[in-house]
C-alpha cells in the first residue's frame, strides 16, 4: 500500500531521498512512498517496454524508458516516475543526466497494483496529461485491460480480444492487448 506524507516536499528534499529500493513520487507537495512491485506488475511493465523499444527500434525519434522520473510541476512539486514511458531524442538530449526530465512524456505507462486506488490512478493521468502526455496508457493486469487516454480525457478501454493502437502519437505502432498477459513473457 502506498504511504502519502502530506508535509510539502522540496524538489531538493525529494532528490535527497535514500534509495533504498522503495519507490518514491510527489504529488502536489506530497511525498508517496510505495513497496516495490510484485512480480506480475514487472512481467507486465517488462512487456510493455519491449514492445515499445522494438517498434521505436525501427522507427526511432524516441525511446522507451523504464521508471524514469518526470518534474511535472516545481509549484507545487510534482515528481512522477510512470512504469514505461516514451520520450522524443530530442528532450532525452537537453535533458542533464543527473537532473529529472522536465514536463511529462509523451507517453506514460501505468501497471496497476493491487494497492493502487482508483482516485490516484485519475490524479495521475491527469497530471501527466496537463503535463503534455500525448498519450497514458493504465494497463490492469487482474482484468487485462488497458485504458488509454488522452488530452480530451476520454478513455478507450480494450480488453485481451482488442488491439492496441497508439494512433499519432507513434504512427503504425499496435500490438494485441492480450500479448502484454501472455504466459509467454514469464518464460521469454
Amino acid at each position: 500500500m502506498a504511504t502519502t506524507i502530506t508535509a510539502p516536499l522540496t524538489l531538493e528534499e525529494y532528490a535527497q531521498l535514500p534509495g533504498n529500493g522503495v519507490r518514491h513520487e510527489v504529488s502536489e507537495g506530497a511525498l508517496i512512498t510505495m513497496p516495490g512491485p510484485k512480480f506480475l506488475h514487472t512481467l507486465v511493465a517488462l512487456a510493455v517496454l519491449e514492445a515499445l523499444q522494438a517498434y521505436l527500434k525501427q522507427h526511432g525519434g524516441a525511446r522507451a524508458l523504464p521508471e524514469a522520473g518526470y518534474l511535472l510541476s516545481r509549484e507545487p512539486l510534482t515528481v512522477r516516475q510512470p512504469d514505461v514511458s516514451v520520450l522524443s531524442v530530442e528532450r532525452i538530449r537537453a535533458t542533464d543526466a543527473d537532473d529529472y526530465v522536465e514536463g511529462a512524456p509523451e507517453l506514460a505507462v501505468e501497471v496497476v497494483s493491487p494497492s493502487d486506488s482508483a482516485e490516484d490512478l485519475e490524479v495521475k493521468v491527469e497530471q501527466y496529461l496537463h503535463s503534455g502526455s500525448k498519450q497514458v496508457w493504465v494497463v490492469y493486469p487482474s482484468t487485462k485491460r488497458i485504458h488509454v487516454f488522452k488530452p480530451d480525457r476520454k478513455a478507450t478501454v480494450l480488453d485481451e480480444t482488442q488491439t492496441l493502437d497508439a494512433g499519432d502519437s507513434l504512427p503504425g505502432f499496435s500490438m494485441k492487448v492480450a500479448d502484454l498477459f501472455s504466459e509467454n513473457h514469464a518464460s521469454s
